[in-house]
């Protein structure tokens, strides 16, 4: 049984489950989507990964530069007893606070994109792989219960 043929028939039992029907996803109409296929190619991934990694060093580099000047002139207001100094002090660990989430957000977008690019590859691999019957043809999961009935 075909892919289509699953499908169709499975279309045809939710529609058929009366008000409680499942509504299960379809291919966007003709002119429209990528034809049904993901597509997750390690170049791209590799690009916006590595766009997060050049964020991550230069928001690292560039992110902390006023904490010191800041601190410093807010301790030394503070000690001239001008309500600003407080205020400074506040402003320059809120910055720090929003960097480091910022970082944060880049390491775990690096990290992600690194790891789907692995998981995508092994998958690649294991479908490639995949159990065949003795004329070649991929054993699907109906095509191996049919064993079964």
């Amino acid at each position: 049984m075909s892919f289509d043929d699953e499908w169709e028939r499975a279309k045809a039992r939710a529609m058929g489950d009366g008000p409680a029907r499942m509504r299960l996803n379809q291919l966007v109409a003709a002119g429209g989507g990528s034809g049904g296929t993901l597509l997750a190619r390690r170049d791209d991934l590799g690009r916006v990964g590595h766009a997060a990694y050049e964020l991550h060093g230069g928001l690292r580099a560039a992110g902390g530069h006023a904490k010191v000047n800041s601190k410093a002139a807010g301790a030394e207001l503070t000690t001239d007893h001008f309500a600003t100094g407080a205020a400074l002090t506040k402003v320059a660990d809120t910055w720090q606070s929003q960097v480091d989430t910022l970082l944060e957000a880049c390491a775990h977008i690096s990290d992600h994109l690194d790891y789907s690019t692995k998981r995508y590859g092994d998958e690649d691999a294991t479908i490639a792989t995949g159990l065949h019957d003795v004329h070649k043809r991929l054993m699907t999961p109906s095509r191996i219960a049919e064993y079964y009935h």
